[in-house]
């Protein structure tokens, strides 16, 4: 085939074999150790009112590929002859940011290598004139290959919609639905859904316990910071009994960010793409902020230098937040409880003894917190009241029994990673698994 080309799948021949994921991981079995390929099956409790198909699914090669836009290692790179997204190991950091990032599940994180793998689009095969091993072996034509300036084809359910463009062609099924001569009631239909639908579980914040501490960690020294700048220039809040401190505290944070990483050696790495990646922009705002944290240490007397910090780390908080926004595919105005921008804020009117900023920092938060635990009880998960009450004891009651100051803060911190630890606990990142729970979810 000359040109880029894409997959073709007829949904009405895909009988869920996973030949395809058994000849993709024969063909590459040196370099891969998880599936780069998967069959989701759509409605796999063959409820009457709703379809049963298969997706067969592995990385799509979009046009415009999420994981080569938002790695901020620049460890993949596009082909332009066939249109493949390859991933280069040597670049990767084993950040998982284009596991996030990818609403189709494509990059696989191989925690014993600790870096990412993916489909390769068989490029030696193509360069044979051959098809790639999962469309060759597929015993009844349902994956095929094509020209990419095809047919695209309509998104089936299940599939996550994006603007990246994925290089794949769908063939709807030619099967109808059976009508049924005596259809279930719709609430009894509502509740099976409710009771035999398995909800993919969400992201795992035991796992990422690194994360946790350092962006509680990072907006606690921005709020230090902050605090100084605020108090007639000096470099050290009175709460600190000497600079050293705060410098041991910025390397903690810069140690607790390369612990989430496969290749700890390779953190340089972050900081090459700056111009698409968030998270390259947060280590370089991280990095700036305890550049003139450490300088601001050494030269009190430079006029300024100690705003420049503070800012430089609000700036640095603002892109924390903007990493998981872009993740999970949310605006900019889709507010958090945890986010690190208001932890920094909340912190930061606690600590300079300023009411009105830490009053409306605080009260923004507490509504957040409220309303998002009032909506998983209207969707019928557990709010977990004991944590939620330490978490509105130590994070608002205290501080403001304590009328501000270290401990009001440090009450403060404690309740920020009580929430910091539930927002991860409760990231749920696009993909065809949960798609298809959103798809087949009653309305």
């Amino acid at each position: 085939m000359s040109g880029p080309g894409q997959f073709r799948l007829d949904l009405g021949r895909c009988t869920g074999c996973e030949t395809c994921v058994l000849a993709c991981r024969m063909a590459h079995r040196p370099a891969q150790s998880l599936a780069w390929r998967r069959v989701h099956t759509f409605n796999t409790l063959g409820l009457p009112d709703l379809p049963v198909f298969h997706l067969s699914l592995a990385c799509h090669h979009c046009r415009q590929p999420a994981c080569l836009e938002h790695c901020p290692a620049g460890a993949y790179r596009q082909d332009p002859a066939t249109g493949a997204v390859i991933h280069q190991p040597e670049r990767c950091l084993g950040c998982r940011y284009c596991t996030w990032v990818c609403p189709h599940d494509a990059p696989k994180f191989d925690p014993d290598r600790g870096e990412v793998a993916k489909c390769g689009f068989c490029l030696e095969r193509q360069a044979q004139g051959l098809e790639p091993a999962c469309v060759a072996h597929c015993p009844v034509q349902a994956l095929g290959f094509e020209p990419r300036d095809g047919l695209t084809g309509g998104l089936p359910p299940g599939f996550p919609a994006s603007r990246m463009g994925p290089a794949i062609h769908f063939v709807p099924g030619r099967r109808p639905l059976p009508v049924l001569s005596a259809p279930p009631e719709p609430r009894l239909l509502a509740r099976c859904r409710r009771a035999l639908l398995r909800v993919p579980e969400p992201f795992s914040a035991r796992g990422e316990w690194a994360l946790v501490a350092f962006t509680t960690t990072l907006a606690a020294l921005v709020a230090v910071v902050a605090t100084a700048a605020a108090r007639a220039g000096r470099v050290l809040p009175a709460p600190l009994p000497h600079p050293g401190l705060l410098l041991w505290a910025g390397a903690l944070c810069l140690a607790l960010s390369a612990c989430h990483l496969g290749h700890p050696g390779r953190a340089w790495r972050a900081l090459g793409n700056l111009r698409g990646s968030w998270l390259s922009r947060e280590v370089a705002l991280v990095l700036m902020f305890l550049g003139l944290v450490a300088a601001g240490t050494g030269l009190p007397r430079v006029p300024g230098l100690t705003w420049a910090a503070a800012a430089a780390g609000f700036a640095a908080l603002f892109a924390v937040d903007r990493v998981y926004q872009v993740a999970l595919r949310t605006s900019r105005l889709d507010f958090h409880s945890a986010h690190a921008l208001f932890n920094g804020l909340y912190l930061t009117g606690l600590l300079a003894g300023c009411w009105p900023l830490a009053l409306a920092a605080g009260a923004l938060k507490a509504s957040l917190y409220l309303g998002r635990k009032a909506h998983f009880r209207r969707c019928g998960r557990l709010p977990r009241p004991a944590l939620s009450l330490l978490r509105i004891l130590l994070g608002f009651v205290l501080p403001a029994l304590a009328f501000g100051g270290g401990w009001a803060a440090l009450a403060a911190v404690l309740g920020d990673l009580v929430d910091r630890w539930e927002f991860y606990g409760e990231l749920s990142f696009p993909s065809p698994e949960r798609q298809i729970a959103l798809d087949l979810a009653p309305d």
